[in-house]
């Protein structure tokens, strides 16, 4: 709701870039701790969360814009603008993994190892990051006069925006409609999924249990939030589900053949 935190004559500081920053540092200690059980050397983590964000912030924004095509298509200065929000999960998950992927070829790196560790720092990433999403007011859910949030036209978060260009509410009004605050469910969502991973973690120490048990839990809370997010461009896979959805239950689907085969062979780690 707080889109920008301070001004500085022109120059701004957005809630949201000040929280995916926060969660960038709390992910990094939260690996660079895993990775000391793992005798990964924290230099390393540090350089290898570098690759993985600038990859992140890549992928994030094309998926954005393949999902929100039809606007983005004709305003392709918007397509820059990253400060505005608009950095999709999958889109995250996407281009930190062929970031990763690189960077563990290029240093011979154990590849399972590595995304169990990451693990836990990508459900908490999400849960501080989502908080930005909030603040920011992009990532909303469908109109719903139920427990929903209206958006103040202070700054002109996305829902008032959308909101205004479909006839909604008129201009001049103070506040958007009353939307679904999935950003906030999204966070909590993040918290408990970290919360089960640390659990998982104490508890098993058999090597792709961690990755795999983030591919289900997240894939599952993706899956069912986004039958409540609301898409101006709305774009839909096989036409009875959004593309994020689909990707979903593939992430779902790997990440129960991946929980098969790390029980089946069982290696555990030395610690």
């Amino acid at each position: 709701m707080h889109r920008i935190l301070l001004h500085f004559g022109n120059f701004k500081i957005y809630s949201y870039g000040v929280m995916q920053a926060l969660a960038y540092i709390i992910g990094i200690y939260v690996a660079v701790y895993y990775g000391k059980k793992r005798k990964i050397d924290g230099d390393k983590v540090i350089d290898l969360s570098l690759w993985i964000v600038f990859g992140a912030i890549i992928g994030a924004r094309l998926w954005f814009i393949l999902e929100d095509w039809h606007y983005f298509s004709g305003n392709i200065a918007e397509v820059f603008k990253v400060w505005n929000g608009g950095l999709v999960f999958y889109g995250v998950f996407i281009g930190a993994v062929i970031a990763m992927f690189i960077y563990i070829k290029k240093y011979n790196l154990d590849s399972i190892s590595i995304m169990d560790m990451l693990s836990p720092s990508l459900a908490i990433g999400i849960a501080v990051g989502r908080i930005g999403c909030f603040l920011n007011g992009c990532c909303y859910g469908k109109i719903s006069y139920h427990g929903g949030i209206s958006f103040p036209a202070k700054d002109f978060p996305p829902p008032y925006i959308d909101q205004l260009q479909k006839g909604l509410i008129k201009p001049g009004a103070t506040h958007s409609l009353p939307v679904i605050p999935t950003q906030l469910y999204s966070s909590l969502d993040g918290l408990i999924i970290f919360l089960i991973l640390v659990f998982i973690a104490s508890r098993i120490k058999i090597k792709g249990v961690l990755v795999s048990s983030l591919f289900i839990l997240y894939g599952i809370h993706r899956f069912v939030i986004d039958f409540f997010r609301a898409y101006s461009g709305n774009a839909l896979a096989l036409k009875i589900m959004t593309l994020s959805q689909f990707v979903s239950l593939c992430i779902i689907i790997a990440g129960i053949v991946g929980l098969y085969i790390s029980l089946r062979k069982g290696v555990k780690y030395d610690f």
